[in-house]
């Protein structure tokens, strides 16, 4: 997407560049410590060890995941990035739509609410 104008916008654009590039030391490097990631259905993981066993569990159930990032809006330690997912799982195609509200403490991601759904 290019360089953001905020703080908060250039955090979620690094965020998204690590994990497309399944760059899990890169996506923990943005997290909290007492990071806190919630599912589209309710399920939640707290915490940055947590935080990497998901990622790394995602990263090698799914080598070709990428998120299309299409809108980055944040200020004020709060933001919301819109994008398209798609991955291969067990040979077949998923695809989800949605955003992602993320709030951000300590120059650092806090929260992910994602609200992707299959498209």
């Amino acid at each position: 997407m290019g360089s953001a104008g905020t703080d908060e916008e250039r955090l979620i654009e690094a965020y998204f560049d690590a994990f497309n590039r399944h760059d899990l030391d890169g996506v923990v490097a943005c997290l909290h410590d007492h990071v806190v990631l919630v599912s589209p259905n309710g399920d939640a993981v707290h915490g940055r060890d947590a935080a990497n066993r998901r990622y790394a569990s995602e990263f090698a159930a799914m080598p070709d995941a990428h998120c299309d990032l299409r809108l980055v809006v944040g200020r004020a330690g709060r933001g919301v990035a819109e994008s398209a997912f798609s991955a291969t799982i067990d040979g077949r195609p998923v695809r989800a739509v949605g955003a992602e509200v993320i709030e951000i403490a300590d120059g650092l991601i806090i929260e992910i609410r994602d609200y992707h759904q299959p498209a």
